[in-house]
């Protein structure tokens, strides 16, 4: 049961990591960047001189991925813990 909750919710919420989507990046390229970052070493990034710049769109892309699993998990608990407190 807990596993059909959490695929429904992951399902439900897609216009949800829409929104938090358009609150962090400002379109697509920006994530794109954000996503290449990511994967790019820091020393990499260290002597091309955008270090500053990959730990920003790193840490914009981890705290995008972190509050949509944050969501899911909030609203998980919640619904769980009603269903187990309406069947008694």
């Amino acid at each position: 049961m807990a596993i059909i909750i959490g695929i429904i919710l992951l399902i439900a919420n897609i216009p949800v990591y829409r929104f938090l989507f358009k609150k962090w990046f400002r379109d697509e390229q920006d994530f794109d960047k954000s996503v290449k970052y990511s994967f790019t070493p820091n020393l990499i990034s260290l002597f091309r001189g955008k270090y500053i710049e990959d730990r920003i769109a790193s840490a914009k892309l981890s705290f995008y991925i972190f509050m949509c699993f944050a969501v899911v998990g909030i609203e998980f608990f919640i619904l769980y813990g009603l269903i187990n407190w309406i069947a008694g």
